[in-house]
């Protein structure tokens, strides 16, 4: 922890009234230290007296929320001497705090999104273990992969939602109230369409799939790219920046659609995908990973695929409990 955050903890910490007495006199060190270390708590102070009002919205991006009031913190508050504080480990986090704050202060750009227009208290949706449909109410369609997460809140001038994890949305159209969402860093406007969001936490990238129709995607910091009916996208986090593939999955929505589509696919990316869809664990012998399949498949069954593979290429399955392996000679090319 750098020494600002640490000083925004110490600052939680009293506010909350979680501070020992050693860290409410060290604060009160720092705040007479410089007249702007006092302006900034007053600030702060004065910021988190309103945050009951807006508690039932903290459910949404507190990591963005966070990096954002950093930014306005940092751009308004003068440049002054700070003393050097020792760092100790603590389990109150500033990130909730600062991120309840910044709701309060109009910076958060998801709060925002979803307080605007007299909107309706947010209803959080998660998938676990396996793939839900969600009606939404303006009548949109909505498929949550595995252990996502959809967080959507609509007032009478936008559809707003909050994504963690993969879904495939199918939306109503509604001229008066654009539907947005909001995944990692990134806000995806409709244009009349269907497309596919895979944006798992912790990862550095977001993939987006248009299926039918036009999205336009735009990052925090105002990035942009425009995807059409049958183009992906790449965000890269770290970079922000975007990427539109030359070539997109043809499988990105087969968790939905259960139809897998290989063009001179390798074994092991076929197995990947199963995989991924049903939670299989098939493996390839490493003789036959350059092997390659062209195939199409429609509502069939993990083991059922894994057959047919077999047959076409002339391997061998052998299946122990839950895992299955392909082997086999090698493939010409």
């Amino acid at each position: 922890m750098n020494n600002q955050e640490y000083i925004d903890t110490l600052i939680a910490k009293v506010l909350s009234q979680e501070a020992t007495t050693s860290e409410q006199a060290e604060l009160d060190a720092w705040k007479l230290l410089n007249p702007e270390n006092a302006v900034y708590f007053n600030k702060m102070h004065k910021l988190f007296i309103k945050v009951p009002e807006v508690q039932h919205l903290e459910q949404f991006n507190t990591d963005a929320a966070w990096e954002k009031l950093k930014k306005e913190i940092n751009s308004e508050k003068p440049a002054g001497k700070v003393r050097q504080l020792k760092s100790e480990n603590n389990r109150y986090e500033f990130i909730r705090v600062a991120a309840m704050i910044l709701f309060v202060a109009g910076v958060a750009f998801a709060a925002y999104k979803i307080t605007e227009n007299n909107t309706a208290n947010p209803v959080i949706v998660s998938s676990s273990d396996s793939v839900k449909e969600l009606p939404l109410p303006d009548s949109s369609q909505v498929v949550l992969n595995k252990n996502s997460k959809l967080t959507y809140a609509f007032s009478k001038n936008k559809r707003f939602v909050e994504l963690h994890g993969e879904a495939f949305f199918e939306l109503a159209a509604d001229k008066n109230r654009p539907f947005e969402v909001l995944a990692g860093n990134v806000i995806i406007r409709d244009i009349g369409t269907a497309f596919n969001v895979k944006a798992p936490d912790g990862s550095d990238s977001l993939v987006v799939y248009v299926t039918d129709g036009e999205v336009a995607l735009t990052s925090l910091n105002k990035e942009s790219l425009i995807l059409k009916k049958g183009e992906e996208g790449i965000y890269i986090k770290t970079l922000d920046k975007f990427i539109k593939v030359a070539k997109a999955d043809t499988n990105a929505t087969a968790y939905k659609t259960k139809i897998f589509v290989f063009e001179n696919a390798s074994l092991e990316a076929v197995a990947q995908k199963l995989n991924e869809v049903y939670g299989t664990q098939i493996s390839i012998a490493d003789v036959i990973k350059s092997c390659h399949l062209t195939a199409t498949f429609k509502n069939e069954n993990a083991d059922r695929i894994v057959d047919i593979i077999a047959e076409t290429l002339q391997l061998k399955v052998s299946r122990d409990n839950k895992k299955i392996i392909l082997d086999g000679k090698v493939c010409e090319e």
